[in-house]
């Protein structure tokens, strides 16, 4: 027996398929080592179509099924599963970008209630040595609370563990290997055994325990992964935005399958073909991306994650600036992406599109003074400390770094003593200069995703439905600077930490 079967794996791409200017990949730098052959499979993992300026650009020149999807079918994909921000755009769009990819869309939890999307739950498909592979998909069962009812028109996202139960059950008499495309993380540490987060949101771990794939393809998380065996079932996951692909090779043997991978980044060359017919998009981009949308009064400094939270970042005060404009609110908070970022007084899209990079709606909720309280614990919950330094905690850093889960207020002022235990080191709060009254109720602009609770804010699902505005902060963001030219960016809260 010396049948085997390469698998090349991408997932949560993002839209970013042109180099970055840090040459850390991209998807045509991952398209270009794929080496297709009549026993090679190519699959993605999902959150393909949202989270580039370029998906932004392609979207408002109506340019996106002729360059994303073409590029994927020009790399030889075979099969992939929806992620959860494939579906910001809605069914028509969704559907758009289904009608255009070569490859076939595998999810089995996604119930199409139009009967116009081309999905399946699963597909068997017979290498040229003969081998069958079962494969099936499934994406996390929490878009369901995170996206807006409105792009679920004519859609039901259902269980996902019970939907690849069920699709590993169908397919698994038909095929001599079985791999689940899940949309998904871990949702305990590989390593230890720690769990790392509660809910639905990640459940690979429970597919691997409970049920028998030989291979899980995860995503989602960001968290890179590499290759091991677990429970019987070889994984693994990759860094976003095509920083490193996945190649497994699955080589049959008497007792079983053996299995090994590498998550590799790749190297600077790009495919010539699909160069030259794209370089025409690219230089459009580039253009689109360079234009000035706004002035401001002063230059926004680009600063680490610990020194912005130290000591604040005109980010923070201008998105909650928007917010305020925007929605009418009493108070605002956002978080802010992980890397440092800043703003030149000319204010080019490029620019703020990396500064503000998630395209969230804008929604108002309804807080409690108790319920607000909560989440000021679960900020000061970002620091601890280390030899008498302020460090960021672990919290946020491990397993991956989640830096946006930190969120700078607008109207809040208040005092977090880091030498307390988490959960208790909050006080001295004020509500637009008057102490927080616990019973009250205050409007409270931020994110959709904020406003679900994810990211350690479980709090916020004690609130009632939030007022939802049109347009995403990224357009609020334009629109603001484009009605005050020449904007001065104002300080509208405060965090004073005592650790000493």
């Amino acid at each position: 027996m010396d049948r085997k079967i390469t698998i090349y794996y991408t997932s949560d791409t993002h839209g970013n398929l042109f180099p970055a200017e840090n040459g850390q990949g991209s998807m045509l730098q991952c398209f270009r080592e794929f080496e297709k052959d009549g026993n090679t499979l190519i699959l993605d993992g999902g959150d393909t179509i949202q989270g580039s300026p370029l998906i932004k650009y392609l979207r408002e020149s109506g340019t996106f099924s002729q360059v994303i999807p073409q590029a994927f079918n020009q790399a030889g994909y075979d099969c992939f599963v929806l992620g959860n921000h494939d579906f910001n755009y809605g069914t028509e769009k969704l559907e758009e970008f289904l009608n255009a990819m070569n490859s076939q869309c595998l999810t089995a939890n996604l119930k199409d209630l139009t009967g116009k999307l081309p999905v399946k739950g699963w597909t068997v498909r017979t290498m040229e040595n003969g081998l069958r592979a079962g494969i099936c998909g499934v994406v996390t069962d929490c878009v369901n609370l995170w996206e807006a009812e409105e792009n679920l028109t004519g859609m039901k996202v259902t269980d996902a563990f019970l939907a690849a139960r069920e699709a590993l059950s169908q397919m698994k008499r038909n095929c001599d290997l079985t791999v689940c495309i899940y949309h998904g993380g871990y949702e305990c540490d590989l390593e230890t055994g720690k769990r790392l987060c509660g809910g639905k949101e990640n459940i690979a771990c429970r597919i691997m325990e409970e049920l028998d794939f030989d291979l899980l393809l995860t995503a989602h998380q960001h968290m890179e992964t590499a290759g091991r065996t677990v429970c019987g079932t070889y994984t693994l996951q990759l860094p976003p935005n095509g920083a490193k692909y996945g190649k497994i090779i699955l080589k049959e043997r008497e007792q079983g399958w053996e299995i090994s991978g590498e998550l590799i980044q790749p190297g600077p060359e790009i495919p010539e073909g699909m160069m030259k017919t794209l370089k025409p998009v690219q230089e459009a981009e580039k253009r689109w991306k360079q234009r000035v949308i706004g002035t401001l009064q002063e230059t926004i400094p680009a600063t680490s994650p610990l020194e912005r939270a130290l000591n604040g970042t005109g980010l923070a005060d201008l998105g909650n600036q928007v917010q305020l404009w925007k929605t009418g609110a009493d108070i605002a908070c956002m978080g802010l992406p992980n890397g440092a970022a800043g703003l030149g007084q000319q204010v080019r899209l490029e620019d703020m599109l990396r500064s503000y990079p998630f395209s969230n709606r804008l929604v108002v909720l309804t807080v409690t003074g108790r319920i607000l309280k909560e989440a000021l614990e679960r900020c000061a919950s970002y620091f601890d400390l280390e030899d008498g330094r302020v460090v960021i905690s672990e919290r946020f850093t491990k397993p991956k770094e989640e830096h946006y889960n930190y969120d700078y207020y607008a109207g809040v002022e208040y005092t977090a003593d880091l030498r307390r235990p988490v959960g208790s080191r909050v006080s001295e709060i004020l509500i637009n200069g008057e102490p927080l009254e616990e019973e009250r109720t205050y409007r409270l602009a931020t994110s959709d995703y904020r406003a679900t609770g994810t990211g350690g804010y479980e709090c916020f699902q004690e609130c009632p439905e939030p007022e939802i505005f049109p347009g995403d902060i990224q357009s609020a963001i334009m629109d603001y600077l484009k009605e005050h030219p020449d904007e001065t960016v104002r300080r509208l809260g405060q965090v004073r930490l005592i650790w000493k």
